[in-house]
């Protein structure tokens, strides 16, 4: 089976497939107007949600923030602004290319991705960009909005291009200086320009530990499991949910001030597995080893490549560059 290309934070491409949708232009063009004009009243309202951002910066650098943890979930973390956690020179807790997200943050990222086939493959290649603008409300709680955008490369007939959008919420249930954890819960619309008729709806725990209490300085341990469900029409013994799970490992080289900020080496061990439909239980695993580092502690940037380790390989690989805009 042939898998969609996985875009930023190991979310597939929603509801895509190779063949072009009968979508209305004027409802497509309602639809992305109205997730246009969503975008900057989101980005309009960051300031009065999340106060200034530098000072909220400066602020968790000074102040010696209470841990959150789950004995504490109703009484902590909850009232103020959300407060960036200064862990000084020590581990770096950070977003990767295809773990799950964490930790509560305020950020924008653009992630691209390109997947290679297979030379027997229909399509050459497919291209996938996708925008995240995430708001927190305070160190418990943040939403989300996504875009994404999709081209396909077709050997034969018709290249298909369109995009469509999603949302999510990340819930922190621990942040203390050595460990974080967190609910994601997301749902990715259809891409009908693609013939996607189905709305991904996923839920996922995700956490990050600092190793450096067993020797291992400046290295920190990933990991998520993602359970994923697609709800529209559909054809019998077709695939109607997955699993998604992650584990990686980080090594930072740098120091936060330098000039390549917590620079880091990485790589990110992903898995897919069928839960459902005539292919129950197929698994796709790759590696992606990637570059992590930071400019003027606000600006971010990645890259990365996946290789599948299991067979037959679904593609050849996946080219990832990200950059990341911290508020």
């Amino acid at each position: 089976m042939n898998h969609e290309p996985i875009t930023g934070n190991g979310a597939a491409i929603p509801g895509a497939r190779h063949r072009r949708a009968r979508v209305p232009a004027r409802r497509r063009g309602i639809r992305h107007h109205a997730f246009r004009l969503a975008l900057l009243c989101l980005a309009a309202s960051f300031p009065a949600l999340a106060g200034d951002p530098l000072a909220s910066s400066v602020e968790g650098a000074k102040q010696n923030l209470q841990d959150l943890t789950f004995s504490n979930f109703f009484s902590s973390g909850w009232n103020g602004p959300w407060t960036r956690r200064s862990r000084g020179d020590n581990t770096p807790d950070m977003s990767l290319l295809r773990v799950q997200t964490n930790f509560v943050t305020a950020v924008f990222r653009l992630d691209y991705a390109y997947q290679q086939n297979l030379a027997t493959a229909g399509v050459r290649g497919t291209d996938a960009l996708t925008g995240t603008f995430e708001f927190p409300f305070n160190r418990r709680f943040e939403l989300g909005i996504v875009g994404y955008y999709n081209w396909v490369d077709s050997r034969k007939g018709e290249d298909i291009n369109g995009g469509t959008e999603g949302a999510f919420a990340r819930l922190a249930w621990v942040d203390t200086a050595t460990s974080s954890l967190a609910t994601n819960i997301r749902v990715a619309f259809p891409n009908h320009d693609l013939g996607g008729r189905d709305t991904t709806i996923s839920v996922a725990l995700a956490g990050w530990h600092d190793l450096a209490p067993l020797g291992l300085k400046g290295v920190g341990l990933y990991g998520h499991l993602q359970e994923e469900t697609l709800a529209g029409p559909y054809a019998v013994g077709s695939r109607r949910n997955d699993l998604t799970y992650d584990i990686s490992l980080v090594r930072t080289w740098t120091k936060p001030g330098d000039f390549l900020g917590n620079a880091s080496t990485f790589v990110e061990a992903y898995g897919v597995t069928d839960l459902d439909g005539r292919h129950r239980g197929h698994t796709v695993i790759t590696l992606t080893p990637g570059f992590r580092a930071t400019i003027a502690r606000r600006h971010i940037f990645m890259a990365g490549v996946d290789f599948p380790v299991t067979e037959p390989n679904p593609f050849e690989r996946i080219f990832r560059f990200t950059y990341i805009y911290c508020f």
